[in-house]
């Protein structure tokens, strides 16, 4: 079994909206909305609205929940 992608609506794609990407990490928007505003998620503002690189959302779709110190 491989571990798959964002849903296919991204490829193709170079930016997400908010909506997505909560969709697709599992989170509320409000979080998402916080994450930009904290920095620590990266996203271009457009007019009124932000877009989140789909390469970022790629990479945080796989990464593992820490489990400690590689030691």
């Amino acid at each position: 079994m491989s571990i798959s992608s964002p849903p296919t609506v991204l490829d193709g794609r170079l930016f997400a909206t908010i909506p997505e990407v909560a969709g697709i990490l599992g989170y509320d928007e409000r979080t998402i909305r916080r994450g930009i505003r904290d920095g620590q998620i990266p996203a271009t503002q457009v007019g009124a609205t932000y877009r989140v690189p789909v390469a970022w959302i790629r990479a945080q779709a796989l990464v593992d929940t820490p489990s400690g110190s590689a030691a």
